[in-house]
């Protein structure tokens, strides 16, 4: 193992490294990193150049552009996945029970810090430096490290908007080991558990369908409209588990599938009030998840190692790339090159990632990587008990 992979590999606390996943972690951030710049440049240079972006169908790049926050449901879909496992082992597959004082503390302890220091790094900046009052924006700051800022304000958080994903994330740890109890313990049974899933999946769509057309934004937070895209991660948990030496047995067909999954998740995306289109755009990214290993192409890519080292820094560049592109915007507005947006837009986009990805990979080795470490806060508590001895 190399320098590079040793210093920047995501550590897990199972052991069970698999880069398949941290390669659909690069594509999920990939495409919300893009998306974000493209919304953010475009905002500060409307007015100022010709907005030449087309979006009126699948040959143009605004049409692409516009569908990239879909990214965001791939990391539902991935978190069901990761955080299915352990119950479906318990329930079905004789592993070991999940001590549930261990698993929320996990939680707390791997994710929380991160956020915290950005969030509240964040909160300083509007204040100190762009002129926010502290009593105002203090409800704000503390909704959303509680994360609730959309639920109570029915509006994103003005300190970090990105944050809202990461309350329906929340929502869905604490869901997940009662839902596990209810629907795979030792009174269910595997009609059961069909029958639930699908009801939950369909009630999921239509529900987010509900949402966005009553404009209740306060519940587009809310994981009854998203819980669609982390049951896809849960069926593939269990297709994993059950069928795993399938599951890694390559076949050139499914590179051929895997390509037109790619493009089934960016067609069927939009609308998302759609009933229709989120089932397939739910299939389409269940279909790339399994494509992901059983293809050659795109098993290579995504096993790739700068590939799914960056997927696994996924986490930190999602916590800070909007502030630093709102930043980035501002000064490009100030140096603008010939009289189009695309001209900009490329000639901005790739100094900017590259900007990204060192503010990332720092934060990521000073704060969270070390928070990936099992027990990081028990050594620390220890060290300061000891300190306070002597």
């Amino acid at each position: 193992m190399n320098y590079w992979v040793r210093t920047f590999r995501r550590s897990t606390s199972s052991k069970n490294f698999i880069p398949e996943i941290d390669g659909l972690r690069f594509l999920a951030i990939a495409t919300v990193v893009v998306f974000h710049f493209h919304f953010l440049l475009w905002r500060h240079l409307d007015g100022k150049v010709l907005m030449d972006v087309e979006t009126s169908g699948i040959l143009t790049a605004g049409w692409w552009l516009s569908r990239m926050d879909l990214g965001v449901k791939l990391f539902f879909g991935i978190s069901g996945f990761i955080l299915s496992i352990p119950f479906f082992n318990q329930y079905w597959f004789g592993g070991r029970k999940v001590d549930l004082k261990n698993y929320f503390i996990r939680r707390l302890t791997r994710l929380e810090p991160p956020f915290l220091v950005a969030i509240t790094a964040f909160f300083c900046v509007h204040i100190g430096l762009l002129g926010a009052s502290f009593l105002d924006l203090l409800p704000n700051y503390l909704a959303t490290i509680f994360y609730v800022h959309t639920l109570i304000f029915n509006e994103y958080s003005v300190i970090n908007p990105v944050t809202w994903s990461l309350e329906t994330e929340v929502q869905f740890y604490l869901l997940i080991p009662f839902l596990a109890a209810w629907v795979l313990g030792p009174n269910s049974s595997k009609l059961k558990a069909i029958l639930i899933g699908l009801f939950l999946f369909l009630g999921s769509i239509y529900l987010r369908g509900y949402y966005l057309s009553h404009g209740t934004f306060g519940m587009i937070a809310n994981i009854t409209g998203f819980f669609s895209h982390f049951l896809v991660g849960i069926v593939f948990a269990y297709l994993y588990l059950k069928k795993n030496r399938w599951l890694i047995k390559k076949n050139w067909v499914w590179d051929l599938v895997g390509f037109c999954s790619l493009i089934g998740i960016f067609y069927w995306y939009k609308p998302q009030a759609g009933f229709i289109n989120q089932v397939l755009f739910n299939i389409s990214i269940f279909v790339l998840f399994v494509a992901a290993f059983k293809s050659w192409v795109l098993n290579w890519f995504f096993t790739r190692s700068w590939v799914y080292l960056i997927g696994g820094m996924c986490y930190s560049i999602y916590l800070l790339h909007l502030p630093f592109f709102g930043l980035t915007s501002q000064l490009a507005q100030k140096y603008i090159f010939g009289n189009t947006f695309s001209l900009n837009f490329w000639i901005y986009l790739f100094p900017v990632l590259i900007g990204l990805m060192i503010i990332s990979s720092v934060f990521y080795l000073l704060i969270e990587k070390p928070c990936m470490e099992k027990d990081w806060h028990l050594k620390v508590l220890k060290k300061l008990n000891l300190a306070q001895t002597r």
